[in-house]
């Protein structure tokens, strides 16, 4: 794994707790978005709030911009450059062309800087020598969803290549429910309603998708090797209500994704240095119209060194430009753009093993932000082997993170929710200035392999987080963001696992609890279901049939000044049966998502006023031929 320190690492002696998402752990579950497949992760909260936004937070503190969570792709920053947070509904990723996906469950700030304040979501796509041939995939729901993957992948010679097309077509609730997708709304009264407007509200959470990714690699040399890749997206769907404003017009978003890369491994020393963009062209009528490109420089260099360490040192330079397009008074406004913003950062890591037995890694980077404040992180850990072979192994660390404000909580005003006298319900002014967030963690772990392909991880930590931003008021109807103040979060998680020749099964528990300094302080964030549990059951028969079943329990998510009422209890359980088919070129699959519910409650989450019902229970058949 590379996503506790940056360099590859065996998944039992990391730094930091990290749960994998394997390629066949998401083959096999049909499931067509990343959200749904990442409710499956240990500590990881996930709630739908439509069918193609989630809230998505480790341990907690989520929303539909999960800004306290930060999320790569083969480790190029993959948030949005104004509020952070993740698009996985935007993103140029086709499911089958993902590896593997790292959750990094703690302060990550010290290997992946500002943001990664809860933890790291990292995203390892297929290299083309993986997944030569041709693959046509095609998923339809009893909905009237479409989920279709093309993909062509080959070498010749010191080339090697793999692109890929995609196109994905949900219906509404409205329609999933056959009418029956009912709203409620955070005032409760028709009158209300009325005044504000709510009164007129629509389901309208429909989305098509068409996406493209390309990666070419050519092997200059036996030690060097040369990667470009170029992934595109074009995303529509409808819009839905925002602090009080729902113009029901359609979402468009267009997003490029590019990158150059270099590696060179000369012996004791590798490296790389790369470019990277985001380009984004997004036009979201409840929020507001704007442009941003990001283009990122980035090297880093790997040593073995004298005495046991491994180094690795490294550092960025990024340049954000942001615009946004005149569009209704009633839209989020950013008064003085455009805006060109720089950021810049280097890191230290290095790993000591001191003995057979102890291994010791300290991580240090700093960060800076032209529109903000230098800022530092740290991670000291030691991994102690408990038997001469290093089959079970304890974990103790202390780490340091911070999280930068982004431009949405430094600028960004609005005037919402005109009612029939002169004013506004809310207007969002911009603050004076914000501090960084911080949180400072201590974490140990035991992580243990046993005799029959038995696997069991527990880890527990400690988190302090202070400077806090959530929302403050001015007047009655003025609200403004603020560093507010802190919070402590505790709890851990326990993960086993069994492998043999025909069967894996794993599960895990986790207790995650999030208590803030004052009563009814505004987060910008969700408090953990504190109690949650998943099992994964994967069955491979004769004659080539896989049964592969999911579960997951969430408890209780309280309610709280981010979210209206509290998200009750649920339990989910997913079921698919797959067979080979054309001597093992393909592969017929049938399933039910989500058999235990037909539809899910809505949610309202604290800069919305309604929300509405979401389908559950789904049928669906795919279909995939290799070639």
């Amino acid at each position: 794994m590379v996503s506790a320190s940056r360099q590859p690492q065996v998944a039992e002696q990391l730094s930091v707790p990290v749960s994998v998402i394997t390629a066949e752990d998401i083959h096999y579950s049909g499931l067509t978005n990343i959200p749904e497949v990442l409710q499956f992760a240990p500590g990881m909260d996930v709630l739908k709030y439509n069918r193609f936004s989630y809230a998505i937070g480790v341990r907690g503190l989520h929303e539909l911009s999960s800004d306290r969570v930060q999320s790569l792709v083969n480790g190029r920053l993959a948030d949005n450059p104004i509020y952070g947070g993740p698009e996985y509904w935007n993103l140029p990723i086709l499911m089958e062309d993902i590896e593997r996906i790292e959750v990094v469950r703690g302060a990550g700030g010290a290997a992946w800087g500002a943001n990664a304040l809860t933890g790291v979501i990292n995203i390892i796509t297929k290299r083309p020598d993986q997944v030569k041939g041709w693959l046509g995939s095609t998923t339809l729901s009893e909905f009237g969803d479409a989920y279709t993957h093309i993909r062509w992948a080959d070498t010749n010679g010191k080339w090697s290549w793999r692109t890929s097309l995609g196109y994905e077509d949900n219906r509404s609730s409205l329609d999933a429910l056959e009418g029956k997708a009912s709203y409620k709304s955070f005032t409760g009264s028709l009158i209300m309603d009325g005044l504000i407007g709510l009164d007129r509200y629509v389901v309208r959470d429909f989305s098509r998708n068409m996406r493209s990714d390309t990666d070419l690699i050519y092997k200059a040399s036996e030690d060097t090797e040369i990667a470009f890749g170029l992934g595109y997206s074009h995303f529509e769907s409808g819009d839905f209500e925002q602090m009080g404003y729902f113009p029901m017009h359609d979402i468009t978003s267009d997003l490029v994704g590019a990158y150059a890369r270099v590696d060179r491994d000369l012996g004791g020393r590798s490296g790389y240095i790369q470019w990277f963009g985001n380009f984004q062209d997004s036009n979201r009528p409840n929020y507001f119209h704007y442009t941003t490109s990001q283009n990122t420089l980035e090297g880093q260099l790997d040593m073995g060194m004298a005495g046991g360490h491994d180094a690795s040192v490294g550092g960025y330079l990024r340049l954000t430009h942001i615009n946004t397009i005149d569009g209704q008074p009633q839209e989020y406004v950013l008064p003085g753009r455009p805006y060109d913003e720089y950021s810049g950062g280097g890191f230290l890591i290095d790993r000591w093993k001191a003995t057979g037995r102890l291994t010791v890694e300290g991580q240090v980077r700093a960060d800076w932000y032209s529109e903000t404040q230098l800022d530092w992180a740290a991670r000291l850990a030691s991994i102690y082997g408990l038997d001469p072979s290093r089959r079970h192994l304890i974990r103790l660390s202390l780490a340091r993170a911070f999280r930068t404000p982004l431009i949405a909580l430094r600028r960004v005003t609005v005037h919402r929710v005109p009612i029939p006298f002169d004013g506004y319900a809310v207007n969002l002014i911009a603050p004076g200035s914000l501090d960084n967030e911080h949180t400072w963690s201590i974490e140990a772990g035991y992580n243990g392999r046993f005799g029959g392909g038995l696997g069991l991880r527990l880890d527990t930590y400690f988190q302090r987080f202070e400077d806090l931003i959530g929302g403050g008021i001015l007047a009655p109807t003025y609200y403004y963001m603020d560093n507010i103040d802190g919070g402590t979060a505790y709890g851990g998680e326990c993960e086993i696992s069994i492998t043999r020749r025909s069967l894996r099964v794993s599960g895990w528990y986790a207790y995650n609890d999030f208590q803030t300094d004052r009563d009814g302080q505004f987060l910008r964030g969700m408090f953990p279901a504190r109690h949650k549990a998943g099992m994964t059951l994967r069955l491979f028969g004769p004659k080539k049939w896989t049964v592969n079943v999911n579960y997951r329990y969430t408890d209780t998510t309280p309610a709280s000044a981010s979210v209206r009422s509290e998200v009750p209890a649920s339990h989910r359980l997913d079921l698919t049966v797959a067979k080979q088919i054309a001597a093992g070129r393909g592969e017929l699959m049938c399933g039910v998502m989500d058999i235990a519910n037909r539809s899910h409650e809505p949610f309202i989450q604290c800069d919305t006023l309604t929300a509405h019902d979401t389908p559950g229970r789904m049928a669906f058949l795919r279909l995939q031929l290799r070639f």
